[in-house]
């Protein structure tokens, strides 16, 4: 109990100190053990944290570099663009499944604006309360993704199957989903975050092998995309999770190029591949409506 008093006083003396510090230079920046607990979650990234901010000055600290500038950038970036981009991302006639394009849609979207604005107001002078809010609306984006990002995918997988397996299945994935949503929310820590996919993941695996053999849908070129946005998910997390490169030069990575940084990146081109991959079997499907029309004549 007394430990915990006198850490909550430091913490106190600290910010004081450092608002002194923030008010003589707007774009001072802190060491790992001059942050708040709550922000100390890469050990071996030593300096660059901006000091706890108002709204208005987490906004004015996308004008200097700090040890999140890549990481609001590196999803921000993407988010404007796939903004911009959505009137051509809707097919003109699509009536196999007229949901799928706006769930795609949302999984482009929802990742890059959870991730950019957690990252750029996770120092909130409000402290930790706002920082788990934020990081929960960073869990929903990805979830967003996971979820509805593959759902066209799986769709298009089982839709060669008799109606009645391809209801159960997609009730199975469906139910998954809302699982994995309510683990990763209320996870205690980053692995438990990611642990709460896994079973999606697997899912998708076991679509992607359907896919392979006769009795699986969608467009043959699809396949190589969907193998790479699970790939490249996965070597993200990974890098993410043993603080590589940053764990063999602690403090070298600071600013850029740090694991968190790099799995960003990964994580993007991740989702670039999932769109081509969704492009290409919403215009399988639209062909067999097309093909089926034909035929039905």
């Amino acid at each position: 109990m007394a430990f915990t008093m006198k850490r909550c006083v430091n913490e106190h003396e600290n910010i004081l100190e450092n608002n002194e510090k923030k008010q003589k230079d707007p774009q001072y920046l802190l060491r790992v053990d001059e942050v708040p607990n709550y922000l100390q979650f890469n050990r071996f990234v030593l300096d660059g944290y901006r000091p706890q901010m108002t709204f208005w000055e987490c906004l004015r600290s996308l004008t200097y570099l700090h040890n999140e500038t890549i990481n609001v950038l590196s999803h921000g970036i993407p988010l404007i663009y796939a903004v911009w981009k959505v009137p051509e991302l809707l097919p003109q006639q699509f009536n196999e499944m007229p949901i799928l394009p706006y769930l795609h849609i949302a999984a482009i979207i929802a990742p890059w604006l959870g991730s950019s604005v957690y990252h750029l107001f996770m120092n909130h002078i409000s402290g930790f309360k706002t920082y788990s809010r934020l990081l929960q609306w960073d869990v929903v984006g990805v979830w967003v993704t996971q979820s509805c990002g593959g759902l066209t995918t799986i769709y298009t997988g089982v839709s060669c199957l008799p109606y009645i397996l391809q209801l159960v299945f997609l009730g199975i994935y469906v139910c998954f989903c809302l699982r994995a949503l309510q683990v990763a929310v209320f996870a205690c820590g980053p692995w438990q975050r990611r642990q709460s996919f896994a079973i999606l993941f697997l899912i998708r695996m076991v679509v992607l092998i359907l896919r392979m053999t006769p009795y699986g849908g969608g467009h043959p070129e699809a396949i190589y995309h969907v193998i790479m946005q699970d790939l490249l998910s996965l070597i993200g997390a990974v890098i993410s999770a043993v603080r590589i490169p940053e764990r063999w030069l602690p403090g070298r990575f600071d600013y850029i190029f740090n694991s968190h940084n790099i799995m960003h990146v990964i994580v993007v081109i991740g989702a670039v591949h999932m769109h081509w991959a969704v492009e290409k079997d919403i215009g399988w499907m639209i062909k067999r409506v097309e093909q089926r029309s034909l035929n039905g004549h």
